[in-house]
């Protein structure tokens, strides 16, 4: 198996409910496939370095998953390319397998500092 985390830019006109929609119809997208969604996560509103489309602004979505099928990751590519509401993506292929509980231990201990 193969795990990549995929960072992806949400146009900024949208609401929660919205960005919601647009986070299930990727995972759907993915599930269709056969494919496995370990963590999918709307993270913040934040201003980009540069303009993007015209937008100072955007919105981050962080996704986690598990492929079989390496070629599929150009599917993905694709994918978020084709949708308008996307306005930037990135994949990137892990060594080994996210740990999500080791960064929660890492967040909890900053938080008691």
């Amino acid at each position: 198996m193969n795990y990549y985390e995929i960072l992806y830019i949400v146009n900024p006109n949208h609401n929660k409910d919205n960005i919601s929609s647009i986070i299930e119809e990727i995972n759907d997208f993915i599930l269709s496939n056969k494919e496995n969604v370990m963590k999918h996560e709307f993270w913040a509103k934040k201003q980009l370095a540069y303009n993007v489309e015209k937008n100072k602004y955007g919105n981050y979505v962080l996704l986690h998953c598990e492929l079989s099928n390496p070629s599929f990751v150009n599917e993905i590519k694709n994918f978020l390319n084709l949708n308008k509401e996307v306005l930037k993506s990135l994949i990137v292929k892990l060594e080994e397998k996210p740990n999500f509980e080791a960064k929660r231990d890492d967040e909890l201990e900053k938080g008691e500092e």
